[in-house]
């Protein structure tokens, strides 16, 4: 019985340590590598939008929005923070 009990609790911490590593990298991935990504690959994906486009605020969003269907939240982070450039760039007029 006592056998039975560590083997269980052996399996079952297992289980957990694969799960809280699965959470931590999916943090890891979708939420801190992207906001790690140099301001000035922003700022270039920024100035490309803003100089092929004629509305670039809505094909900033069109990419933001076709990353949130696709449910990636890596590129999600990244298309808000390339909205969020072009969206500045556009008031402060550059």
């Amino acid at each position: 019985m006592r056998l039975l009990r560590r083997l269980l609790i052996a399996f079952f911490d297992g289980q957990a340590l694969l799960f809280v590593g699965l959470v931590l990298w999916m943090v890891w991935r979708d939420a801190i590598a992207p906001r790690l990504i140099p301001d000035a690959e922003i700022d270039s994906a920024a100035d490309d939008i803003i100089a092929n486009f004629t509305d670039p605020e809505l094909e900033a969003f069109a990419r933001h929005q076709r990353a949130w269907y696709r449910s990636d939240g890596a590129e999600q982070t990244y298309w808000r923070r390339v909205r969020r450039a072009v969206r500045d760039r556009l008031k402060t007029g550059r």
